[in-house]
């Protein structure tokens, strides 16, 4: 990657993780209320959900992310609603259950490609 595109990402994502963009089919349930929509992207911090279903910020969300293929669900136990605009929020992930952290860690190296040692 050359610099400039390099200084261009990193404007677009002030967080410093790469956003790895995705099509996953999600179910989530918060106190407001239960739904499912579709994973757009995906980082080890949170992710933006495209769904009908309307969640305040600040709503505390359980999440249950499908990846393609016969991978099991990756399930976050418990993520907040950090914004939110049309049919989209973004979610930050506190806690993720069992081994869900190490499934997701493995599945975005596998979308940026092999991790450089």
């Amino acid at each position: 990657m050359m610099p400039s595109e390099q200084d261009d990402e990193k404007e677009l994502q002030p967080r410093g993780r790469p956003r790895v963009p995705v099509d996953y089919p999600v179910q989530f349930t918060a106190d407001e209320g239960a739904g499912h929509g579709t994973v757009r992207n995906l980082t080890l911090a949170g992710g933006e959900v495209d769904s009908q279903i309307q969640l305040p910020i600040g709503a505390c969300v359980r999440l249950q992310v499908q990846p393609p293929g016969a991978r099991p669900p990756i399930i976050i136990a418990f993520a907040i609603v950090r914004w939110k605009q049309d049919d989209r929020f973004g979610l930050e992930f506190v806690r993720f259950e069992g081994k869900a952290k190490d499934q997701l860690k493995d599945m975005l190296n596998q979308h940026e490609g092999p991790a450089e040692e």
